[in-house]
């Protein structure tokens, strides 16, 4: 059986809780470049990987190029998707291998180049349509979680995230969220305490995945947070899916999507201070259960073979 190779780096926590989430016996993960296992290794691995040398580039790629004709498509993620390595990849795979990159994130620097050589695909549709990319829907993937152990609720909302100019809107939601005598918790990465709210823990380092998710469980509604212009789905949004929580989120395209029921969506708009009545309405109203074929066509089975398609 012809495979397919994801190619990913797993420096954050969620890209490795993926890698290690993914059953698939046609599918493989791995990282670019062999591991290395100390400072001084990876120092010296860093330095290579941009020396002109190409049989130096070469040695420290990972034990996958050995077997890179077995590979009817290979998927290079844009955390992984470096000149160099496409290019390298791209000189060794025959016709009968497609050559794909899949965009996690957005805006993306490269992205010039990127359309100009490969098969690009977005999660984003603004962005693809831009750039002329091929739009492919955001996935999550579950098949390490064990939906069926039962958890304590122990607040209303949960938020998680780095600060990127959104502590504005979180001290107003924490306000109306205690105005309602509600609970909350927002884990914001952020060197600069602009808000002093009981509610608000400000995390001096990141929390891995896996607490995020016990995190999620423990919760009744997950609170997103967008940029302005983003309109594809987040990874806040697909949790609120698959775990069957609550979402209140500032993304007014959500409104777009099959999964979209406002007893399990709420669209909050900064500032207007009638939302607080909402809020509390909103909180009480019984959760929505979505048929599996909806929330299917969000799973990573179903993004895989699209991708491979």
């Amino acid at each position: 059986m012809r495979k397919i190779l994801l190619l990913l780096e797993q420096i954050d926590s969620f890209e490795q809780f993926f890698a290690k989430s993914v059953s698939l016996p046609q599918v493989e993960v791995s990282t670019p470049y062999k591991k290395v296992h100390s400072q001084m290794a990876h120092k010296i691995r860093a330095i290579s990987k941009r020396l002109p040398f190409a049989s130096l580039h070469q040695f420290w790629i990972a034990e996958w190029q050995k077997r890179i004709d077995d590979f009817d498509t290979i998927v290079v993620f844009d955390n992984a998707a470096t000149q160099k390595l496409l290019e390298f990849i791209k000189s060794r795979i025959t016709k009968r291998t497609k050559l794909k990159i899949w965009l996690w994130n957005v805006p993306n620097e490269r992205i010039e180049y990127l359309k100009e050589n490969f098969d690009v695909y977005c999660f984003d549709q603004n962005y693809s349509k831009e750039y002329g990319l091929t739009f492919l829907e955001q996935f999550y993937i579950l098949d390490s979680v064990n939906l069926d152990e039962k958890t304590d609720v122990l607040r209303d909302f949960y938020f998680v995230g780095a600060d990127k100019g959104r502590i504005q809107q979180l001290d107003q939601l924490a306000g109306m969220i205690e105005e309602s005598e509600l609970t909350y918790q927002f884990d914001v990465f952020s060197d600069d305490k602009q808000s002093n709210r009981s509610g608000i823990n400000y995390l001096d380092s990141k929390i891995t995945y896996p607490e995020i998710i016990k995190k999620i469980q423990e919760s009744k509604v997950i609170v997103e947070i967008n940029k302005d212009g983003q309109v594809g789905l987040t990874l806040r949004a697909l949790e609120s899916l698959f775990f069957q929580k609550k979402l209140i989120t500032n993304n007014v395209h959500i409104k777009n999507y099959d999964f979209y029921h406002p007893n399990n969506i709420m669209i909050w708009e900064h500032g207007n201070l009638k939302e607080l009545e909402k809020l509390t309405n909103f909180l009480g109203e019984p959760y929505h259960q979505l048929p599996t074929t909806v929330t299917d066509r969000y799973s990573f089975r179903a993004w895989i073979k699209r991708i491979n398609g």
